[in-house]
Formats: C-alpha cells, structure tokens, sequence
C-alpha cells in the first residue's frame, strides 16, 4: 500500500499537536504530501441569540471571517514549525456543525491515503481518544491513525493486527505490513477465542494438531487466499516450519524483503478486554478492521473495535474495508 496523501485535522490543542510529528514520520517513508484541516463548529444558537438581542453582530460577516483568518494564520504557522517543505501541502479551513463528519466527508471526496490525528483534542473525556476522534474512527472510510503524547515514532518494535479469523477483518493485513515495513517492526497476529464462540469456529479443526494449531493455521491459509485473490502479488506468508513464526515476503522487482510474522492465539471471555491486556503489554501500534464478524452472532466486529478505541493506551490504526466486496458471488 502506499500513503501519497495524510490528512491531518487539528484544533490547535496539545492533544491534536501530538499528530503532527507521526504526519511527517509517515511522510519522510513514503514521500507523502500532507495537508492540515482545521474545522470551525457552527454556533447556531449563539447565533440566534444575537438576532434575538439584535446586537449589531453578523455570525457569517462579522465573527467567522475572523475566525476563518486567525485559523488560516495558525495552521501556517504549525504547518512550518512541524512539516519539512517538500512535505507541505495545503490547508484547509471549514466551518460546520459537525467536524467529525466534515473531516470525513473531505477525506472521502479528496482522495486521502490516511487520516493522522490526536487521540485527543479540546474535547476531553474520560475516554482514551475524544468524541471527535472516536466518531472519525468509526464512520471513515479512509485509514485513521490516532496516537497521543505517549507514542515515539523511533521507537515501534511490534505492531499488532486483531483478527476474528474473517476476511473482513484479514483486509487490514496489508496496511499493517505497509506499517511494519515502514517503522522495521514486526507484526504480530493477534486472535482470541472468545468463551461463547467466535467466527473462528468455522476453521476445521485437526485433531491431531489441536484447536490452536489448526486456528492458527487457518488464518494464515485465509490471509494467503486474501492476498491472491485481492492481486496483492508482492506480498505473501511464507511458512517458516515454527509454530507460530512464520514471515512476511515483500518482493519489489527482483528484490525482496522479509518481515517477522508472529501469531498469538488466547482464549477469554471478550476480545476487547484481551486485545486490551495484549496491547497495553506488547504492542507498540494496533490495526485492526472496523468491521468483520465477531462472537457466535456474527456480530458486527464495529463494537469490539469501537471499544478498543476507547480504552487501548496505544496508538490505534483502523481500516474500513467495503463489505460489497466481501460478499459470496452467486453463482
């Protein structure tokens, strides 16, 4: 996968601020162009009130072109203290009612590679990562990357990939290699056999292998089928003969890189609090598909991926995939 362009939404807030540096991590990888969107909330009901009193005061000629020009002012100034020039795109300044959904709505519409943002603007709350950032995470389209004070780009040794064994939730495999690539880390799958059944029930076990090994085994065959079938040609596991070692084969040409591939399986009463427990110890970097099919409902695995978000103390990396394109064809 390759990131040309990184969205970076900011409110001017140290919590935002964190994004900048990781933008510009990214971008020196991949050579991306970076652009700085800043969105001023509408105040319908101050505006109102203003009519109501009838101070001589317009919202829209007197107090947002105001904002508009101090906004524009700092996203320079921030774009120059923190992006490298080569690296520095535009900035974008709306003003609507909703930001979550105008930092959406433009990522979609302009074609962006990925979102980097804050796990937390001047919206605080008892969560992990804010309103703002929680509602991106779950309705966009594009890749978003949130992180906060904590995360050291110098520093990432191993990112893990949730899975419920899914091909929805397997879609993310790409992205994830692209980012262990990037930072030289490893990648670890991560997969938990939730106590009242999961999707990885439909695995066919081996009994003389044992419910973990073929579970294991399983994911890797479904990840190559993946890869194949999606035309991702540079990129295949290679079984390395070690239970749960295996590596990531990255061909460019007549080259070729490898990256550590480790699979870990653990049984538990929900996937979030054990992806919650792994990561906090072991990772340095989640990613994780914001839909696929977890527990025996084949529930939709937004909720699973919506409560990591919420309470995982590490950098969060979520990808939407379209679920069209992971429907059975007809025949």
């Amino acid at each position: 996968m390759n990131i040309k362009k990184i969205l970076v939404p900011t409110d001017f807030s140290k919590g935002s601020e964190v994004a900048y540096p990781v933008a510009q991590n990214i971008a020196d990888v991949f050579g991306s162009v970076i652009d700085f969107i800043h969105v001023i909330p509408t105040l319908k009901y101050l505006n109102e009130s203003i009519k109501r009193l009838g101070v001589p005061l317009d919202m829209n000629k007197d107090i947002y072109p105001r904002i508009m020009e101090e906004s524009e002012l700092k996203l320079k100034k921030a774009m120059g203290q923190y992006l490298k020039e080569i690296n520095t795109g535009k900035h974008i300044i709306k003003i609507e009612r909703r930001p979550s959904a105008a930092i959406i709505e433009y990522a979609s519409k302009h074609g962006y590679d990925m979102i980097v943002l804050g796990s937390h603007g001047k919206d605080e709350t008892k969560f992990i990562r804010g309103g703002t950032t929680e509602r991106v995470i779950r309705g966009s389209k594009v890749p978003v990357f949130s992180v906060d004070s904590r995360f050291d780009g110098n520093n990432v040794n191993n990112i893990v990939l949730t899975t419920d064994s899914s091909e929805l939730s397997i879609s993310a495999f790409p992205l994830a290699v692209t980012l262990a690539d990037s930072y030289g880390a490893d990648l670890t799958l991560f997969h938990v056999i939730e106590l009242y059944g999961s999707v990885s029930e439909e695995i066919p076990r081996n009994p003389a292998k044992g419910e973990q090994i073929s579970i294991y085994e399983g994911i890797i065959n479904r990840i190559n089928h993946f890869l194949d079938s999606r035309k991702f040609d540079s990129m295949h596991v290679q079984r390395s003969g070690v239970t749960f070692e295996d590596e990531v084969i990255i061909t460019e040409g007549d080259k070729s890189k490898t990256i550590p591939l480790y699979t870990k399986i653990e049984k538990g009463i929900s996937a979030h609090y054990e992806i919650e427990t792994y990561a906090t110890e072991h990772a340095d970097i989640v990613v994780m598909a914001t839909h696929g099919h977890s527990g025996f409902a084949h529930l939709i695995l937004g909720s699973t991926a919506e409560k990591v978000a919420q309470y995982v103390r590490k950098p969060v990396v979520t990808i939407r995939p379209d679920e069209n394109d992971f429907k059975p064809v007809e025949s």
